[in-house]
Order: structure tokens, then sequence, then C-alpha cells
């Protein structure tokens, strides 16, 4: 079939499943009504990836809510609105929403068919071998005729895509997502039909960066496109530091340290007063009711008055110190515990030692990529 063909009966046989599918999905249950109209719940469509061969039978499907139902119907009709007023896109998503609640086959025809006005011929491709499937079980000749004709239609056109995971790229968690749909391992290597357009490509693993790549594709186009390795994800090596005095508390600590060196030099000065008054009594004798000092005791007083007022500071100065000290200290606590987390680019130039003290002593770490 050419492709001028393809695309003059593609409008006709759309029109079709527009005229003969208006009837409500619910309403067609049961009955051998219209052609399109919606008949029983199917299984799910076939994705757009899907190999031409049917696949096995899946199990049946839960009943149908009537919440459900009802929510669906809504949906259908508001799709077959926004399909009459030209606004595909929107259609599409109520059709989508409207069988994934209700899975009727009139609702899976009209999406194929939405899916072939917005370009998605690849997506329409397999709703309507779907629904061929589902007509064939059902035994309802006229849509598996109808399903065919757009089969046929649409195979030509179709493009295909082969994504290539090679030996040295295939690493434990390995995901390739095409276009938001995980392509399993069955279909890594194999040609399978894809949407025209933009094909978004995302490889990922655990452990490692992911990688998006995007493609463009047209009608007819076999395309191939080989996976590149994935780069390793930085491995955040952590080190946790022990939990330590805050500053305020080594402040505190240092000024109770000073405190006690305060006391000691005014304790010290203090000791020395004695003494030089000690000496100075000796020096300066008393005659008749009256003092009488040497110039050595007069010396000695001396030194005595300037002993006790360095002495006076020293306690002052070092009793200040403690008290503050003792509060900053008391007060200070106790650091929380912190985590560095390091992110090496490459594992050939990132492996370095780092070395610091602990409270037990000294602690090295090795930081890098493995």
């Amino acid at each position: 079939m050419n492709r001028a063909w393809s695309f003059a009966v593609v409008p006709y046989l759309a029109s079709t499943v527009l005229a003969t599918s208006f009837a409500s999905p619910a309403f067609a249950q049961g009955a051998p009504a219209p052609a399109a109209s919606s008949a029983a719940p199917a299984p799910a469509p076939a994705p757009a990836a899907a190999a031409p061969a049917p696949a096995p039978a899946a199990p049946a499907a839960a009943p149908v809510s009537s919440e459900n139902r009802a929510m669906a119907e809504t949906l259908f009709f508001t799709g077959r609105g926004l399909m009459e007023a030209g606004r595909y896109e929107q259609a599409c998503e109520k059709f989508g929403e409207s069988y994934r609640l209700d899975p009727a086959a009139g609702t899976l025809l009209n999406l194929a068919v939405c899916h072939v006005k917005v370009g998605k011929i690849a997506s329409a491709w397999g709703e309507f071998k779907q629904a061929y499937f589902d007509a064939k079980k059902a035994g309802r000749e006229d849509r598996m005729k109808l399903a065919q004709e757009h089969i046929d239609a649409l195979e030509p056109d179709l493009p295909y895509m082969t994504i290539k995971v090679p030996s040295n790229v295939k690493v434990p968690g390995l995901e390739v997502v095409r276009n938001g749909s995980v392509l399993t391992q069955g279909g890594w290597d194999a040609e399978l039909p894809v949407d025209p357009g933009t094909v978004e490509i995302v490889t990922r693993a655990p452990g490692y960066k992911p990688k998006t790549k995007k493609v463009a594709i047209e009608k007819k186009q076999h395309l191939e496109v080989t996976i590149e390795p994935l780069e390793k994800a930085p491995v955040p090596v952590v080190r946790i530091t022990d939990p330590g005095w805050s500053v305020t508390r080594k402040v505190g600590f240092g000024l109770m340290g000073l405190g006690l060196v305060g006391l000691g030099v005014g304790g010290y000065f203090g000791y020395r007063v004695t003494q030089e008054k000690a000496d100075s009594d000796k020096l300066c004798p008393v005659f008749d009711g009256e003092r009488r000092c040497t110039t050595a005791g007069v010396g000695k007083m001396d030194d005595a008055r300037r002993d006790a007022w360095i002495s006076n500071i020293g306690i002052g100065l070092g009793l200040a110190s403690a008290a503050v000290g003792t509060y900053l200290f008391i007060r200070g606590g106790n650091t929380t515990p912190t985590t560095t987390d390091t992110a090496p680019k490459s594992v050939a130039s990132s492996l370095k030692w780092s070395i610091g003290p602990t409270r037990d002593g000294v602690a090295g770490v090795l930081v890098g990529a493995f």
C-alpha cells in the first residue's frame, strides 16, 4: 500500500469511527448495537512498542464500579466534543483516562483515531492492534475489519527505532526509559515502532549519573541509537566529628585558667608583703613611742606597699576572671556532631588523605571514590 493511499484512507476511517461510536460506552454494554459503540470492558491496550504478534491472554479484568463507569462515560463524551472542536491533544487525554477507568472497546477505537490526528501513529497502531484482538475475541467482525484497515493504513508509515545497549554499558540495575516508559531488557537491541518526532531516551542505574538523549525520527525511518556508558555518581564520604567543647566553653576555660594565674600572682605578692612588712618592722624600731626607720627600713616599707598593690590587682582580676570563666564554661556546653560530605569528581584525581586531631589523638581519613 503506497503512502498516498494510506493518507487517503485514514481520514475516511477516522470519520467512520466517530460516526458509528457516538453511543455511550456504558449503553453499548451487552447489546449488539452500533458498530463502534463501546462494548464490554476489554483488556488494556497494547503499548505502541509491542510486536505485531498478539500478546498472551491477560487475566480477566476486575469488575468496573458504577462510579468509575459514570466518570468514564462523562470523559468519553467530553473527549468526543473536544475531537469535534479540533482540540485533539485534550481529547486524547480524556479518552485515555476514560479507557483507564472503564476499558471499553469503543473508547479504545476513539483513542486510536485521536492519536492518528496528533501524529502518534505508532501509539494508534498499537491501539488498533489491541482493538482488533478484542473484536476477534468478542466475535465482532465489523470492528475487526475497521481495525485492520487502520492497521494496514498506518504500517507503511511507522518509524522504527533500535536502542542498542553494548555489554560495557550493562551495569546492575540499568534502566532504559523511552518517552517516559521503561523499556525492559527484552526490548533492548530490538527494532520497535515509535511515534515520529522527538524521542527522549533516559538511561539510569543506581550509583550512576542519569543520562538523557533526545533524537528526532521521521515517518518510515529506521534509526539505531547506541546507549553510552554511564558516569559514576559522586560517592559521598561522610566524616563524623566527635562532639567537643564549644567556643564559649573554651573561652570560659581560658578565663578560668587566667583567673587562677591572677590569684597565684596575687597570693605570691601578698606573701612577699608579709615578709617585707616583717623586715621593715625590724629595721624601724620604736623608741619613746616613735618609730624610727633606717634607710633600709624605709626601702622595705616601700617594697611592701608596691607588692601589696600588685597583690590586690592580681587577686581582684583573678577572682573576676575565674567567675566569668566558670559561668561561660558551664553555659557553653559541647558542640553537636557534624558531618562532611565530599563529592569527588573522578577516582584518579580525588584520592587524598585528611589528618586532624581528635579527642583520643590523631585520626586520618582517606577521601575518594571507589
